[in-house]
């Protein structure tokens, strides 16, 4: 029988980071290792320890960096490939790209997030690449 956990958004963003980066990890575990090494408190906060160290990041009043926190799949994204207009935050077809193929690599993804990012995937192939979407 599979749980549907949910992690803190930290642990998220950190699984994502190393999704995209071609590892496997398990979240469980990336959980207890964030935890063990004094990177989160148990609720998932960063701790002291990690914003002074550089590791975690404060959005505060930087949309772009507010949506990649509430989006962990856009965490590895940089920033470049995002902007903000009219208040809402748009990206460019190598973003959209990233984040669908993270998706499609994550083997703890259901396969109806595979399948949406499949399909985004395909769109994406057939746009503009000079084009925020």
């Amino acid at each position: 029988m599979k749980f549907n956990i949910k992690y803190p958004m930290l642990v998220e963003q950190a699984y994502n980071q190393l999704i995209a980066g071609g590892l496997k990890p398990r979240k469980d575990k990336l959980y207890k290792m964030l935890l063990d090494e004094g990177m989160i408190d148990e609720l998932g906060n960063p701790t002291q320890a990690a914003i002074d160290s550089g590791l975690v990041e404060i959005a505060e009043n930087d949309p772009i960096k507010q949506f990649k926190a509430e989006n962990p799949v856009m965490a590895n994204i940089p920033d470049q490939h995002f902007k903000v207009d009219n208040g809402r935050i748009l990206m460019d077809c190598f973003a959209v790209k990233q984040a669908a193929t993270t998706v499609l690599n994550d083997p703890e993804a259901t396969a109806e997030q595979r399948d949406s990012a499949q399909h985004l995937l395909d769109q994406v192939n057939n746009l503009d690449h000079n084009e925020w979407h």
